[in-house]
Formats: C-alpha cells, sequence, structure tokens
C-alpha cells in the first residue's frame, strides 16, 4: 500500500510540474515586469542625456554670441550700461527653455601692450580695460593676464598664448549646471548637476579697442585703469 501511494503522489507531482511547464498564462506579464526598470532607466538616461547635450550646445552659443554682439561695435561709439544689458539679454534668450538665471555670463575687452620683448612679434602683456558680469559670474582682474598654452583650460586670470598680438579681443566666458529632472541619484549623476564652461574669443571689427563708458559703473561691471 506504501508503494501505491508513493507512486500515486509522484504521479501526481508530475502531472502538476507537466502543467505547470505548458502554462503559459501570464509569462508575458512577469517578463515585461522583469525588463520595465531596464527600458526607464534606458528612456529617462537617454532623455536626460539629451537635454544635457542641448544645454551645452546652447551655453557655447550664448558664448559666441556676447563676443561677436560686442566685437561688432561701430567705430568711435562708446558702449553704456543699456547696450550691455540688451546683448545680455539676447544672448540669454538662446537658453530657452533652459533656466536663464542659472547662466553666469562675463564679457571682457583685453587689451595688448607692447612690452620690451615687443621686436620679436611676441613681446606683448594681455590686460582687462573692463569687465561686465551676470549672474553672479566672475570677473576678470584688473591685472596683466597670465600667458598659458592654447591647449590649458580658460580661467579668469589667463588668455592663451595663441591670441596675443596687437590690439584687443573680446571675451566672453560662460557657465551653466544643467540638473537633470529624474534619476540623478538613481543613474549615478552628480546630484548638483553638470557644470559646462565655455570661453571665446573675438577680435572687434570696426576699432582696435571698444571702451565702456556708464554713466555710473554699476556693481556688476568694473572699469580697469589703462596702461
Amino acid at each position: 500500500m506504501f508503494t501505491q501511494m508513493r507512486d500515486r503522489t509522484a504521479t501526481a507531482i508530475r502531472t502538476v510540474l507537466s502543467r505547470i511547464r505548458r502554462e503559459e498564462d501570464g509569462i508575458a506579464a512577469v517578463e515585461f515586469a522583469m525588463i520595465l526598470p531596464l527600458m526607464l532607466t534606458l528612456y529617462i538616461g537617454t532623455a536626460e542625456m539629451t537635454n544635457a547635450i542641448m544645454a551645452s550646445r546652447k551655453e557655447t552659443l550664448v558664448a559666441r554670441t556676447l563676443s561677436d554682439l560686442i566685437a561688432q561695435q561701430a567705430s568711435g561709439v562708446d558702449l553704456v550700461e543699456t547696450d550691455l544689458d540688451g546683448i545680455f539679454n539676447a544672448a540669454t534668450a538662446i537658453m530657452a527653455p533652459f533656466n536663464p538665471a542659472i547662466l553666469k555670463m562675463t564679457i571682457t575687452s583685453v587689451e595688448f601692450v607692447a612690452n620690451a620683448g615687443a621686436a620679436s612679434g611676441t613681446g606683448f602683456d594681455a590686460k582687462p580695460r573692463w569687465t561686465a558680469i551676470r549672474n553672479g559670474s566672475t570677473k576678470r582682474p584688473c591685472a596683466v593676464l597670465t600667458k598659458v598654452n592654447n591647449t590649458d583650460t580658460p580661467a579668469a586670470n589667463n588668455m592663451p598664448v595663441g591670441i596675443y598680438g596687437a590690439g584687443s579681443v573680446i571675451v566672453a566666458d560662460t557657465s551653466y549646471t544643467y540638473v537633470p529632472n529624474f534619476g540623478s541619484t538613481f543613474m549615478s549623476w552628480d546630484t548638483n548637476g553638470i557644470t559646462f564652461s565655455h570661453t571665446t574669443y573675438m577680435r572687434p571689427r570696426n576699432t582696435t579697442l571698444i571702451n565702456y563708458k556708464p554713466a555710473s559703473v554699476p556693481a556688476t561691471s568694473t572699469i580697469c585703469a589703462a596702461y
């Protein structure tokens, strides 16, 4: 009898297992539940990366626009505060639909003045004549800038050697921090965001040196003494 019970139990178990193997109801739902996290991660990651690249490109375009608009100043016409405000506002509009309030911008006119080594064609000192900022950006100092290699990272106190030459240059520095809307922690992104920075250099089109003469110097601007 025991043997018969054992055989019947084994047969019942085999029957149930066989039925489970043949059962296909719910398999699609289970498989979808398993791959859903991966699909969402890929979708969100792709969307956020696309937005980050777009923000970086717009920030670069802002820097180019700032230096280009200032460099077009007419000969013999000084910049005033309303001119700079209009240029900053026009460049800021490029960042849409990203938040323009966190776009940091600096415009600086840097003059190259010949020094004792001018005869060799490399003897120039670079010194800002004026600088203006928006949204808490960093002003360039009223001091001779450090000459660095063209491949060095741009900074407020340096100037790449390839830019040096008689005359002046308009320098635009921009910085924007992109904070992803979703998944910054889940996808191991910095919760403080990703900061993009760009610097452009543009020679004045119509004059050797562009002057900035506001009625009164605002806190966001600095007028440096001439050489």
